[in-house]
C-alpha cells in the first residue's frame, strides 16, 4: 500500500506526537550509546574482551550490511495496511536481542570466560540489526507524514538537543562510575550499564504504540514495480552512495578513536575523559542543532549536510595528542566536533526525507539505507585491518610521534571532504548554493538574526517585534525572510514599515513580489517604506509598479520615494520614466530629488540645469541636494553625500581626508583620462600642485569661499589643458568630452558653466557662501575620483 498522501493530524495530536517523539528518542538514545558501536561500546570489546580491531571492524561491517534487509520492508509495508505494527514488534525483537550485550559482561564477570562474549555479540547484535533495517523504513514514512516538511527541519533538530542532553548525562554517569568501580566489578558495572540500555530501548518501542499514525486519504494498491522506482532516480543514487562514502570514510578510524585515548599504549587517559569529551561535544551539540535546523527549513538541506562533512577536521588535534597534552586538545575536539557533527548526521537523514517523493517513500527510504549500509560497510573492516597491519609503524617528527593510527585517520579525513564534494553535486530543488550558506553562516551576525526569528514570529509584544526588525542586519536577514514577510501584514502600522525597511536591507530578490503586493496599501507612511525597500533591493519587476504609484498619488512624500527608487533601479523604463517627471515636477524639492534619481542613472539632458537650480537655490537642503546630484555625474553615486551631510565637526573631518586623498594621488600618481597616456612630471610640478590644493584648502578653512572656488577652477582648467593640449580650446570640446565619458563631459560642462558664474554673478553674489562652496568641493570630488 502506497502511504501518501496523508490527512493531517489536529494540532492537539500533532502537539502529542512531538512530546512522544522526543521522549522516545530520549529512551532510544540511552539504549544506543551503550549497546551499539559507541565509544563505551568499543571499549569493552576491544579493551576489556580482548578482541582485535579486525574484530570490531567485521561486527561494525556485518551490521552495515544488514541494511540489505531494508529491500524487504519495501514489500513488508507495501501490502500491509498499517506501518506501526510490524515497526513495533520487529524493533522489540531488536532490542530484546541486544541484551546479549549485557550477558556478555555477566558471564565474563562471573566465569572469566571471555571469548563466549565476543561469540555473543557478533551472532546476536547483527541478528538484532536484521530486524531493525527490515522495519526501520516503516518509521521514517511514518514521522515523514507525521510532522510537515517546513518544520521538520527545526523540530527534529530541536529533538536532537534536547536527546543529546540525556546523552550527556547517561553517557558521563557511565564512564565516570566506570573509572570509580574498577578491579574484579568491572564486567558486572557494564552488565549493568549494558541492561539499563537494553531496557530503555525496549520501553522506547512500547511508547511509541501510543504515537499517532495518519491515515492515507486514498490506499494505493502496492505494484512490486515500485519497489525499484528508486533506482531509476539517478540524483537520488547519487546522494545515497555519496552518503554511503562519507559514512564508509568516517569508520575507517571513527570506532577505534575511543580504544586509541583510553588505550595505555597510545593516549594513556582514563575512561572519565570519554565522558568529558562526550559532555563537550553534546553540550556544543545540544545549543548548535537547532541553529542547523533552522539552516535546513530556510536554505536546503544540501548545504547544511556539505558543511557538516568538515566536523572531521576536528580531528586534526589527534595529530598533536599524547599522554602529556591531551587535557588541552580533547576538549578542543570535541567543542569543534561539536560545532559541525549534528549538520552532517542529522542533515543527511532530513535531506533523505526530501529527495523522498511522498508518494512510494518506503522504497526511497529502504533504498537509501540499504545502499547507504552497503557502501560504508567496508569501512570499519578496512580500518581495522589497515590499524593491524600498520601496528608496528611509528615515525618521529618535530617531537611529534605518529602511529598507523594517524595515518589511517589522514585518510579519513581526506575521503570525508571528497564526499562532501559529491554531495554538493546532488540537486535538491530548493536549496541555496553552498557557497551562499558558507558566506552567511561565517558572518557573526547570523547569531543575532537567529536569536530575533523567536520574536518575530512568536512575539505577543509589539515593541519586541518591532526591535527585532530594527536588529535585522543585511548581511545575514536572508534567515528571517519568511518571518519579516509575515510581518508585512502586520495590524501594527510602525511594525509594517519596519518589515519594509528590513526587507529593503537585506535585498534579497524574494522579497519583491511581496512588497509590489503591498505598494498599493492605503496607508501612505507603509507605501513610502515600500516603495525605498523595492528601491534598494533593484529588481526591475518593481519598475512598473513603481512607476504606476508614481503618477497615481498626490502624496509628495510617496512621489519622491518612488522617484528615488527608480533611480536606483535603473533601466530604459525607469530613466524615461525619471526624465518625465522632472521635467514637470511640481515644485522644487520634487524636481530636486528628479535631478538626483537622474544623475544616478547618468541622465545629463534631464540635469543640464543642476548648477543653474543649484545657484538659485532658495535654502541649503534644495541647494545640497542639487549638489549631490551633481556629484552622482562626477563620480560614484552616492560618494559626494558625506561631504555634504552630517554634524559640522564630522563633515570637516570628511572633507579634509578628501583634501589628503587628493594631495596623496598627486604626489604619487599622474592624472589620467581613460586612454590618454600619462605625462612625467618634475617634482617641482608636483609640488607646485600639491600647494595650490593647500592654498585651496586654506581659502575654504578662512572662509574665503569665492577666492576657493577661482583658485580650484583655474587648476583644473590647466591640468585639462596639459592633458588633451589644444583640444580644450576647440568650440566642440564639451561635445569630445561626452563621447569619452559621461562622468568627463559633466565635469567639462560643469567646468564651463562655473566660468560663466564667477565671471558675473558670483561677482554680484559673493555672500552666498555656501553655494561657492559647494562649487569648490565638487570640482575637488571629482580630481580625487578619477585621478589614476
Amino acid at each position: 500500500m502506497i502511504f501518501t498522501p496523508v490527512k493531517k493530524l489536529t494540532p492537539k495530536q500533532l502537539n502529542l506526537a512531538m512530546k512522544l517523539n522526543i521522549l522516545t528518542g530520549c529512551l532510544a538514545t540511552v539504549w544506543g550509546i551503550v549497546c551499539s558501536p559507541q565509544p563505551l561500546f568499543n571499549v569493552f570489546v576491544i579493551n576489556h574482551l580482548g578482541a582485535s580491531a579486525s574484530t570490531l571492524g567485521l561486527l561494525v561491517a556485518l551490521l552495515q550490511l544488514s541494511g540489505l534487509f531494508q529491500l524487504a520492508s519495501i514489500f513488508i509495508y507495501g501490502y500491509a495496511r498499517r506501518r506501526k505494527p510490524f515497526f513495533i514488534a520487529a524493533h522489540l525483537i531488536h532490542r530484546v536481542l541486544t541484551l546479549a550485550i549485557a550477558a556478555a559482561a555477566f558471564m565474563a564477570a562471573a566465569t572469566g570466560n571471555t571469548g563466549w562474549g565476543i561469540r555473543a555479540i557478533m551472532i546476536a547484535v547483527p541478528l538484532s540489526w536484521v530486524f531493525m533495517n527490515a522495519s526501520a523504513a516503516g518509521w521514517w514514512s511514518w514521522v515523514a507524514d507525521l510532522f510537515p516538511e517546513n518544520i521538520r527541519g527545526a523540530f527534529f533538530l530541536k529533538r536532537s538537543s534536547i536527546i543529546n542532553v540525556i546523552n550527556v548525562i547517561w553517557f558521563f554517569l557511565a564512564s565516570m562510575v566506570l573509572d570509580l568501580i574498577k578491579g574484579p566489578y568491572t564486567f558486572w558495572i557494564y552488565g549493568a550499564i549494558f541492561s539499563i540500555g537494553a531496557l530503555s530501548g525496549i520501553v522506547d518501542i512500547i511508547l511509541n504504540l501510543f504515537i499517532p499514525e495518519p491515515e492515507p486519504t486514498e490506499a494505493a494498491a502496492f505494484n512490486p514495480a515500485d519497489a525499484i522506482e528508486p533506482l531509476k532516480n539517478k540524483n537520488f543514487i547519487q546522494f545515497s552512495i555519496a552518503v554511503g562514502l562519507a559514512i564508509f570514510s568516517i569508520n575507517l578510524i571513527g570506532p577505534f578513536q575511543s580504544p586509541f585515548i583510553v588505550d595505555p599504549k597510545g593516549v594513556a587517559a582514563p575512561n572519565t575523559w570519554l565522558g568529558i569529551m562526550f559532555v563537550i561535544s553534546q553540550l556544543t551539540w545540544v545549543v548548535t542543532a537547532p541553529f542547523w535546523g533552522t539552516i535546513m527549513d530556510k536554505w536546503g538541506r544540501k548545504p547544511v549536510v556539505v558543511l557538516g562533512c568538515f566536523f572531521v577536521l576536528s580531528w586534526t588535534g589527534y595529530f598533536f595528542l599524547n599522554h602529556r597534552t591531551y587535557i588541552y586538545i580533547l576538549p578542543l575536539i570535541s567543542i569543534a566536533a561539536g560545532l559541525l557533527a549534528p549538520a552532517f548526521w542529522e542533515g543527511v537523514n532530513q535531506m533523505m526525507l526530501s529527495l523522498a517523493p511522498g508518494k512510494n517513500r518506503i522504497a526511497y527510504v529502504a533504498w537509501y539505507m540499504t545502499l547507504v549500509g552497503l557502501v560504508s560497510s567496508g569501512g570499519s573492516l578496512l580500518g581495522g585491518a589497515l590499524l593491524d597491519a600498520l601496528s608496528e609503524f611509528h615515525v618521529s617528527l618535530l617531537h611529534l610521534s605518529f602511529s598507523g593510527f594517524h595515518v589511517v585517520q589522514l585518510g579519513s579525513m581526506l575521503m570525508v571532504i571528497f564526499s562532501a564534494w559529491i554531495i554538493s553535486r546532488v540537486r535538491e530543488g530548493r536549496e541555496r548554493e553552498v557557497g551562499f550558506v558558507i558566506g552567511r553562516v561565517a558572518n557573526p551576525g547570523i547569531l543575532k538574526t537567529y536569536a530575533c526569528l523567536d520574536d518575530l514570529d512568536t512575539a505577543c509584544d509589539p515593541g519586541r517585534t518591532e526591535q527585532a526588525l530594527r536588529s535585522i542586519e543585511a548581511e545575514t536577514g536572508d534567515l528571517a525572510l519568511d518571518e519579516i514577510i509575515a510581518r508585512l501584514d502586520d495590524p501594527y502600522l510602525e511594525i509594517r514599515e519596519e518589515a519594509a525597511r528590513a526587507l529593503g536591507r537585506i535585498g534579497s530578490s524574494y522579497a519583491v513580489e511581496p512588497l509590489i503586493k503591498r505598494l498599493g496599501d492605503s496607508q501612505t507612511h507603509f507605501q513610502i517604506a515600500v516603495a525605498r525597500a523595492l528601491g534598494k533591493i533593484q529588481d526591475r519587476r518593481a519598475v512598473g509598479p513603481l512607476i504606476e504609484c508614481l503618477t497615481s498619488t498626490t502624496s509628495e512624500a510617496l512621489q519622491e520615494a518612488c522617484i528615488q527608487a527608480l533611480g536606483d533601479i535603473g533601466g530604459e523604463e525607469a530613466a524615461e520614466a525619471v526624465g518625465d517627471f522632472y521635467r514637470h515636477a511640481p515644485n522644487d524639492h520634487l524636481r530636486a530629488a528628479a535631478a538626483d534619481a537622474a544623475s544616478r542613472l547618468g541622465l545629463f539632458e534631464a540635469t543640464s540645469e543642476l548648477l543653474p537650480r543649484l545657484i538659485a537655490g532658495k535654502n541649503s537642503s534644495i541647494r545640497r541636494q542639487y549638489a549631490i546630484a551633481l556629484g552622482n555625474l562626477f563620480g560614484p553615486p552616492g560618494d559626494f553625500y558625506p561631504f555634504v551631510s552630517g554634524s559640522e565637526g564630522a563633515s570637516a573631518d570628511r572633507i579634509s581626508r578628501l583634501f589628503h586623498q587628493l594631495e596623496w594621488k598627486i604626489r604619487s600618481t599622474n592624472f589620467k583620462l581613460h586612454k590618454t597616456p600619462f605625462t612625467k612630471l618634475s617634482k617641482t610640478k608636483i609640488q607646485n600642485r600639491i600647494d595650490t590644493i593647500r592654498e585651496v584648502r586654506e581659502h575654504l578653512d578662512a572662509g574665503q569661499d569665492l577666492e576657493a572656488l577661482r583658485k580650484i577652477t583655474g587648476f583644473a582648467q590647466d591640468l585639462l589643458a596639459e592633458i588633451l593640449g589644444e583640444a580644450v580650446e576647440s568650440r566642440q570640446f564639451q561635445e569630445l568630452a561626452f563621447r569619452i565619458d559621461i562622468h568627463f563631459g559633466s565635469f567639462v560642462w560643469f567646468l564651463e558653466e562655473t566660468q560663466k558664474y564667477l565671471a558675473g554673478e558670483a561677482k554680484r553674489s559673493a555672500d552666498q557662501g555656501e553655494t561657492l562652496r559647494l562649487l569648490t568641493l565638487l570640482i575637488v570630488f571629482f580630481l580625487e575620483s578619477n585621478w589614476n
